[in-house]
């Protein structure tokens, strides 16, 4: 324990009297990508240990973490991002070179990273229940398995909204898992925590995208400060949210089926682990929607074929639920080709 507490007061001491985004970090002008990334998540280790030897720590300790955070998260948004980090070493370049940075020049290049938000749709393409906004900030997931227990990881937001983020991660998560969110999220898209150098909220699982270059896109929907029922006894359990209420979000316009298909389900190394017939009960040429039984509890993507139209392709998983009727759904999106309405 004393050793833990040392080795913070060394990384609170560090960041407090660094001027330089590189200093924050610990790291050289010429840094990888991957280092930088590696030395954010260690820093965060650090700021942020398990809570059995964190609750112990004094209120004042605890603020100071806090104004670590967020500058810690200040130099991550610019050294992760290549065209920042560009536009970030051409200011320093620009300095005399016998000028000495001072903590004056600090605060002057953080305005220069200061959230400018950039619409993600205009407001007639919107489906989301609040306005979006693209913006790339560094957000700390943290999550539950039933096998593994307790996993961190530092993922990158894709764009932002009130109710919830895009992001890319590489771990794998499903449906209705609660995830709890660290992020540096701007003021004006905050429900709560507003004074606070981090937003701290848990998120649901809604989307999750098919795995590219080692990463998927997932969307959260923010739920609040407090987790959902249950979630402390059993944080690993899937969880439901109320249905979408508002209008019509899919791109397509879609047709009540009763057609039958069969599925077949693959995991991500592409080995075909089950297979089954399912009713479809919607159609457009985007995707579907079935009703299915004894479907895998994981797989990577879905393989669509109906024989009587001539149509076969590879669909990733939208989302998946019980109905009324205790029968699962499964809501997919085609990926090689449309369905013939």
């Amino acid at each position: 324990m004393s050793a833990y507490y040392l080795e913070l007061e060394r990384l609170l001491e560090r960041i407090e009297q660094s001027t330089l985004y590189y200093q924050i970090l610990n790291l050289d002008r010429s840094a990888s990508l991957d280092s930088v990334k590696l030395a954010y998540q260690q820093l965060i280790a650090t700021l942020f240990p398990p809570y059995k030897i964190s609750a112990g720590l004094p209120e004042q300790m605890l603020a100071r973490i806090g104004r670590a955070f967020e500058r810690a998260v200040r130099a991550f948004s610019v050294l992760a991002l290549a065209a920042r980090r560009a536009e970030y070493d051409a200011a320093l370049m620009s300095k005399p070179a016998a000028s000495t940075p001072t903590q004056t020049d600090a605060s002057a290049e953080s305005d220069k990273t200061k959230w400018r938000p950039k619409k993600a749709s205009s407001p007639g393409s919107n489906r989301r229940r609040g306005e979006r906004f693209k913006l790339a900030l560094p957000v700390q997931l943290t999550g539950y398995t039933r096998r593994n227990g307790k996993w961190q990881e530092i993922a990158e937001t894709i764009d932002v909204s009130r109710s919830g983020i895009t992001l890319r991660m590489s771990r794998r998560v499903q449906h209705g898992n609660v995830l709890y969110t660290t992020l540096p999220m701007p003021e004006k898209l905050r429900v709560h925590n507003y004074a606070a150098p981090s937003y701290n909220t848990y998120a649901l699982v809604r989307r999750v995208g098919r795995i590219k270059d080692g990463t998927r896109e997932v969307g959260l929907e923010f739920l609040g400060e407090h987790p959902p029922a249950g979630y402390l006894e059993k944080p690993w359990t899937l969880f439901r949210t109320k249905p979408w209420a508002g209008g019509e979000r899919r791109r397509k316009p879609r047709q009540t089926s009763a057609e039958v298909v069969s599925l077949e389900y693959f995991n991500e190394a592409m080995q075909l682990v089950a297979r089954g017939n399912a009713r479809a009960e919607d159609i457009s040429p985007a995707g579907l929607r079935v009703l299915v039984r004894n479907a895998p509890p994981e797989f990577e993507l879905v393989r669509v074929a109906s024989p009587a139209r001539g149509f076969e392709s590879f669909a990733a998983l939208c989302n998946r639920f019980l109905g009324k009727d205790g029968f699962e759904r499964l809501s997919l999106e085609f990926i090689d080709s449309e369905w013939p309405l």
